[in-house]
């Protein structure tokens, strides 16, 4: 019986223009009313998670983010709070100091962003209030000085054309105690060691009680596959990446015919009990 919901935003339960249908809103209040347990897990950080359970969905539900690096509770409290070393922060931006990708740290709510291309973007959306340009590599190692901020997740992304070149770079990063996951497909994530969606999700289902057999997640990338792996029902959205789409246990529709929707109606219709 399936008792918790999880489900990824890009790619997922956002279609293509950053938004939640309204049947998936209508869906997840609906799974929610019914006593299922929800959450959203994200790479993105917590203000921008937090932006759609406040203006779209208005339900209670837990915010895994940053990978599953932070983890806040339904009633706000912060059960998981795993930020990167500072030591590895520095010594990956001294090793990238010269490589001239776009780099992205993320702290709890605000995103850093060095870009020798001067695209100020972040890979799920424009700028904002909560970002912030650094001009140089220096800047970033700056920032990792300061001892009120915490940096949770790196984000490194290139042109195609230099695609090889990033994940040889990667490659060399990988003696260090860090998980390294891709969220696009010239977009790749760094957090801490052993921190996933899944890893977050387990010390849900401990919290909770709910065994990981009774969860249902949704995803469609690289960071998600884990997660999807080892749900009880882990489900593919069919614009999904072929590797999650290989270890689900089914696929729905894609991010913008209301997949999410679409498979949380099959469940409330008691289908999988």
């Amino acid at each position: 019986m399936i008792k918790f919901i999880g489900t990824d935003l890009d790619g997922t339960l956002l279609n293509s223009y950053s938004k939640v249908s309204a049947k998936n809103v209508q869906a997840i209040r609906d799974a929610v009313n019914s006593g299922i347990v929800f959450a959203i897990c994200s790479g993105r950080t917590l203000h921008s998670v937090n932006k759609y359970f406040v203006k779209d969905l208005k339900v209670s539900g837990y915010r895994v983010v940053l990978n599953g690096a932070v983890v806040v509770n339904a009633n706000g409290k912060m059960v998981i709070d795993r930020p990167l070393d500072r030591d590895i922060v520095a010594e990956i931006l001294k090793r990238a100091e010269f490589s001239k990708f776009k780099i992205v740290l993320d702290g709890l709510n605000d995103t850093y962003i060095y870009d020798p291309n001067h695209n100020w973007n972040t890979y799920f959306e424009g700028m904002s209030r909560h970002h912030y340009k650094a001009h140089s590599v220096q800047d970033l190692m700056k920032l990792n000085n300061q001892e009120d901020l915490n940096i949770y997740k790196f984000c490194f992304s290139c042109p195609p054309k230099r695609l090889a070149e990033l994940q040889k770079k990667l490659e060399s990063f990988t003696a260090l105690p860090i998980t390294i996951s891709r969220s696009g497909s010239n977009y790749f994530e760094i957090n801490g060691q052993d921190i996933t969606k899944l890893s977050a999700l387990q010390h849900i289902s401990e919290l909770e009680k709910i065994p990981m057999t009774d969860f249902m997640c949704f995803g469609d990338y690289g960071n998600d596959l884990e997660m999807v792996k080892e749900a009880g029902y882990g489900v593919a959205m069919e614009n999904a990446i072929k590797n999650v789409k290989d270890v689900a246990w089914k696929t729905t529709l894609t991010n913008n015919e209301d997949g999410v929707a679409k498979m949380i109606k099959r469940v409330l219709a008691k289908e999988f009990d």
